[in-house]
């Protein structure tokens, strides 16, 4: 986990994860990357009474006590994920990973290591953003293109990140499938927002900070003085009513080979 990309809560993602959780009979779910816990807390809310165990994993001390201060019966492991995971083979039933991979230098290790943990039949879900689908609608359509491209690249990387991967939601199944687990499905998440002040809430006031942040290190594609150009474009398009925001995740979900019941695979 890192800050920025993954402290952006995409209810739809976490939503589709936990549903996808909460239609199989599981005694323990980890959580790699968990950050805060968004994606935690939907699940416990769809099996609570249900007797399963949660542990989060994340390398950010701060992130994961906000998490335990969420989810007080959760286990929380600081732990950096470029590293093998601290548990045992076969420890877990499903093991879920959101806008994570990314960070890494070696995103297959981590899988690998998700398969390992697994029991045989268990399940892995795992969302990412793909960064290069960020599209929103300005009349500069130029500089809508090299800022978001800036976005996407990030040069200036964010604490706790490595790397960082704009392609990693459209690869993400091909690394699963080469992981040693057996791909299932692939879901595609599309969020959608029409109106400037929610989409700086989701997504759009993080881009701005991050590019800002590019600029002024002289890395990516937008000048400094561009800055004030972009979030006048934004004001102006949201006030003509043109303004327009949309983002796509990849939600893939595989199995470790073996069995595992299943109370529902309507998904």
């Amino acid at each position: 986990m890192r800050e920025g990309r993954t402290a952006v809560r995409e209810t739809p993602v976490h939503g589709l994860v936990a549903d996808l959780v909460s239609g199989w009979n599981v005694g323990a779910v980890v959580d790699l990357g968990a950050g805060t816990g968004d994606t935690l807390v939907e699940i416990d809310a769809r099996l609570a009474g249900a007797g399963v165990s949660l542990t989060a994993v994340d390398v950010d001390e701060a992130a994961l006590a906000a998490l335990a201060a969420r989810l007080p019966a959760g286990r929380v492991v600081r732990h950096d994920l470029s590293r093998p995971l601290p548990f045992a083979d076969g420890a877990f039933d499903v093991a879920v990973s959101h806008n994570t991979l990314e960070c890494l230098v070696e995103p297959a290790a981590l899988l690998r290591e998700v398969a390992r943990i697994l029991r045989p039949g268990g399940r892995a879900v795992v969302a990412h953003t793909d960064f290069e689908t960020i599209v929103v609608a300005i009349e500069n359509r130029d500089l809508a293109r090299r800022f978001l491209l800036t976005y996407a690249e990030l040069p200036v990387l964010y604490a706790n990140m490595a790397a960082a991967d704009p392609w990693m939601g459209r690869r993400l199944a091909g690394l699963v499938r080469n992981s040693g687990l057996t791909l299932e499905s692939v879901h595609a998440v599309t969020s959608v927002r029409t109106t400037l002040s929610e989409a700086t809430e989701l997504r759009l006031g993080e881009v701005t900070e991050a590019v800002r942040r590019c600029a002024e290190a002289g890395r990516g594609r937008v000048a400094v003085e561009e800055i004030a150009l972009w979030r006048e474009q934004l004001r102006a398009a949201d006030a003509a009513g043109t303004f327009f925001f949309s983002e796509t995740a990849f939600v893939v979900m595989a199995t470790r080979p073996g069995n595992m019941s299943v109370l529902s695979d309507g998904f």
